[in-house]
């Protein structure tokens, strides 16, 4: 029996039976170390090196204090109403821009599953030979299956040393020769290019980097440890419980953030200092494993397949889950059956897995190239963010939603910068698409 239900028994009483949602098992920090690199991330990251060189690599310095920001927003909001993002924006917004917002939402979810699923069909084809296809398909029912079966903090805990091989790309930046002033010059100081690529690739970054899914699986978690009676909100115990919660909370947002960038900076400067500092373009998968044969010579494909399978099983439940929930929120009513709502999140569930899954196939058995779809998956992701941007950002400034972070404006200013400028840069990406 999980903490969550223990707290929820002792919270109603001995004979009433604890109601629980999928999402109740996923920790917020654990989602953001290995599911903001996930398989599209990595190449993503590795895509930016080895065309750009270290000249992006201040976007994943200085997107860090937003990313922060969003996270402990979307905390303090689910923790404050005990409800997820979804409930919060259909409660506070008319119905049309709700709607938007859940449609966006679930066209990136499932094109960043279809993406996961290709890429542990091309890590198994790494180790094992065989048809991508069909490992992406068996790939994509084995998580299903993980997700009903086994507690996602029990297996996220073995899958996690799968992600360590991600290290290898720091390995990478030692043994390689390394333009240090170039690393330096290139996280300090934005190099904007007026092309059409450059802000393709830099909307692809920002969606693999402030990942929304993240925030709404963040928000549904917060939701489940703060859910309590309303009687017993207006306490001083659960005042208390609320405090140590967020600090605990900023804690971990602040580390495993950094973290998650951190990783994703060094794969983009091991990739320059391989691949582009040599001239090498990168059109497929095993142009990626390349980078890491300074480190691991002939494994690489091997170890890069290791850290695709073990980053996509980490990420597709908080995507899978997050996008169940909104395509569920769509229809929940007011004071429904707990059950009920249950049962519609894991119907959810397993239609968003499978329409991903076989869109994934799809594309594959078209002969669209995986890492080309990797990097579309972070794309679409970027493209599409604003609605969500916007909506979270109005709604840390209603005092209902967020009481006294209403007037925090340090964290309201830097969303509110991460937005303007994510939108900014689409509007570039358009009108260069237009000029062109």
């Amino acid at each position: 029996m999980s903490t969550t239900t223990r707290r929820k028994q002792n919270a109603k009483g001995p004979n009433e039976t604890p109601t629980r949602s999928w999402a109740a098992d996923l920790g917020p920090g654990l989602a953001s170390t290995a599911s903001d690199n996930d398989p599209s991330g990595i190449a993503t990251y590795s895509l930016a090196g080895a065309q750009f060189g270290y000249e992006m690599l201040w976007l994943c310095v200085l997107s860090y204090p937003s990313m922060v920001a969003f996270q402990l927003v979307a905390s303090r909001i689910a923790s404050l109403t005990g409800k997820g993002l979804t409930s919060n924006m259909r409660e506070h917004y008319p119905r049309i821009f709700f709607y938007l917002a859940v449609a966006r939402f679930l066209i990136a979810n499932v094109f960043n599953i279809a993406a996961d699923a290709v890429a542990m069909g091309v890590a198994a084809n790494f180790l094992w030979d065989g048809s991508v296809p069909v490992f992406a398909a068996l790939s994509t029912v084995l998580s299903i299956v993980l997700q009903f079966t086994v507690p996602y903090p029990r297996y996220a805990k073995f899958l996690k040393w799968l992600t360590l091989t991600l290290f290898a790309y720091a390995g990478v930046m030692i043994v390689a020769q390394v333009s240090w002033h170039s690393v330096l010059i290139g996280s300090l100081v934005p190099h904007l290019h007026w092309t059409e690529h450059y802000f393709s690739m830099l909307m692809a970054i920002l969606g693999t980097t402030i990942s929304p899914y993240l925030l709404f699986s963040q928000a549904t978690q917060q939701a489940e440890e703060m859910r309590l009676d309303p009687e017993r909100k207006q306490s001083d115990e659960y005042r208390h419980k609320l405090d140590a919660q967020f600090r605990k909370v900023r804690k971990d947002t602040l580390i495993r953030t950094a973290y998650s960038n951190a990783v994703g900076f060094v794969i983009m400067a091991a990739t320059a200092a391989t691949l582009y500092a040599y001239g090498h373009d990168m059109q497929h998968m095993r142009d990626a494993a390349r980078v890491l044969e300074p480190v691991v010579h002939g494994y690489a494909s091997q170890v890069l397949a290791l850290a695709l399978i073990g980053t996509a099983l980490i990420a597709l439940p908080p995507l899978a889950g997050s996008a169940a929930h909104a395509a569920a929120g769509v229809f929940e009513k007011e004071n429904e059956d707990a059950a009920l709502s249950n049962r519609r999140v894991a119907l959810a569930l397993v239609a968003v897995m499978l329409l991903g899954g076989a869109l994934g196939v799809s594309m594959v058995c078209a002969q669209v190239e995986p890492l080309r779809i990797l990097y579309w998956g972070a794309l679409v992701n970027g493209s599409t963010a604003m609605p969500v941007m916007f909506m979270l950002v109005l709604l840390s400034t209603k005092h209902s939603a967020v009481g006294d972070l209403s007037a925090h404006w340090v964290l309201r200013c830097l969303c509110w910068l991460a937005t303007v400028c994510a939108g900014a840069a689409l509007v570039s990406l358009f009108v260069l698409e237009w000029l062109d």
